[in-house]
């Protein structure tokens, strides 16, 4: 078994280590991996002219015609579409680190290249929207235990990040493909092909660059998966009339194997609930020290509603505004912003606030302000130093909107989820109507 890894350094003895320049004929090889984020960057830095790449053959890869000395790029990747044609028709297999597909419409002389150019699609299917979509996550889980690469989607499940998925309810993907992994919430992220004779095989990336240890580990993972799918595909399905030669213990041990694997995907199953029980409630302790859109703001939304204000937005994108659910007429509504810093909170976020108060004012809808702020976000709460600079104090005051911390917050949330009434009420109350800066009760 010969294995061509382009981009995605492997080490083993069966491997050789290239790029899609320099590499050589794909179809000499039993299976090759490609990082197709990696074979992006390839075709870009050849295009701007930022990075060198040659041949195996010393030939220098240009943007331009092929000439002497060099090769143009369009026709190095047209080389290569046909290398992989040909390894497919003889039974070979492609394993794809799977990423979104993107167009690079610089390539001179290949009009709609793209990243995927070189691999050949099912019929009625290409790869991209559709079918293959863009999306990312860390929740992964094998649904098929006994696919060739189930193990390596079990063993590493935690340093892999999905970057894409595929759309298998299709009609084309039925007969075709099969998913052996999905994503927390049900997207194909672990995907085979049926290529004509051969396979294609589409794994969520590494998280981050594997360290040198793990890239034996990963190798290794890797190797047993193609060793096992190529030996699969080589026996192809068995005949009908050997289900009539028994072995002795044959038919019982089936039957264990298929009750492990029932109770191994209930396992799993029950794990993601109990993860997502978890999140449910741990997400809030983001409120202390995190940062950004994702990291802060949704959080913040979600404990302002889950304290009892209606957060209206359209999308976490979107400026959003919170209101109590009894207000009919819009007294105890407040346009909100979320702002955190590793030092004290500056002026940035008052000048969002300003901006959205007065384009209100000016639509003759006048709101209240509510800024929540986590300063000096890396220190503990009870050792931390002023959150604010006396300038969003001052400003706050002015323009008589609140500024709540995410502290103040989460201990609010604390009372919800204790079933405190009372100091909910209070807290609602003093959000809406404070004008500077919630004062601790």
């Amino acid at each position: 078994m010969r294995i061509l890894s382009l981009s995605f350094p492997l080490p083993g003895v069966p491997i050789d280590n290239h790029t899609f320049a320099n590499a050589p004929t794909f179809f000499d090889y039993d299976a090759i991996v490609v990082d197709t984020a990696a074979l992006s960057q390839l075709i870009e830095q050849v295009v701007d002219g930022s990075e060198e790449h040659t041949t195996r053959s010393g030939e220098r890869v240009v943007n331009a015609q092929t000439g002497h000395g060099k090769i143009g790029l369009a026709d190095l990747l047209r080389d290569r579409q046909d290398e992989t044609a040909r390894l497919l028709a003889r039974g070979g297999l492609v394993v794809c680190l799977m990423y979104p597909n993107v167009i690079h419409s610089r390539v001179a002389g290949f009009s709609g290249c793209d990243r995927y150019f070189w691999l050949p699609a099912p019929h009625g299917l290409q790869y991209r929207e559709p079918f293959l979509r863009r999306g990312t996550g860390t929740r992964l889980m094998p649904i098929e235990h006994d696919h060739a690469f189930g193990p390596f989607i079990d063993q590493f499940r935690d340093k892999l990040t999905y970057q894409a998925y595929f759309v298998d309810e299709l009609p084309a993907f039925e007969g075709s493909g099969r998913t052996f992994a999905r994503s927390a919430g049900g997207a194909a992220i672990g995907v085979e092909l049926t290529l004509g004779n051969g396979t294609a095989v589409f794994l969520p990336p590494p998280s981050s660059p594997p360290t040198a240890e793990q890239r034996y580990a990963f190798s290794n993972a890797i190797q047993e998966g193609i060793r096992r799918t190529l030996r699969l595909e080589a026996t192809s399905a068995p005949p009908e009339w050997l289900a009539g030669y028994e072995l002795p213990g044959l038919t019982s041990r089936l039957a264990e194997r298929e009750n492990a694997a029932q109770q191994a995907q209930q396992a799993q199953a029950s794990a993601a609930e109990q993860d997502d029980a978890v999140e449910e409630i741990d997400r809030y302790k983001k409120l202390l020290w995190q940062e950004g859109l994702h990291g802060l703001e949704e959080p913040v939304r979600d404990a302002l509603s889950q304290i009892g204000f209606r957060v209206i937005a359209s999308s976490i994108d979107s400026p959003a505004w919170i209101q109590l659910p009894a207000d009919k007429a819009g007294k105890q509504a407040a346009l909100l912003e979320v702002e955190a810093n590793v030092n004290a909170v500056g002026m940035e976020a008052h000048y969002r606030l300003r901006r959205r108060l007065e384009e209100a004012i000016a639509k003759g809808k006048p709101r209240r302000g509510l800024l929540i702020i986590n300063g000096h976000r890396t220190t503990a709460p009870a050792e931390r130093a002023p959150q604010y600079d006396d300038a969003l104090r001052i400003a706050a005051e002015s323009l008589r909107y609140c500024v709540a911390t995410t502290e103040q917050l989460f201990h609010a949330v604390r009372a919800s989820l204790e079933g405190d009434t009372a100091t909910l009420e209070a807290f609602r109350q003093r959000l809406i109507t404070t004008e500077g800066i919630l004062q601790e009760d």
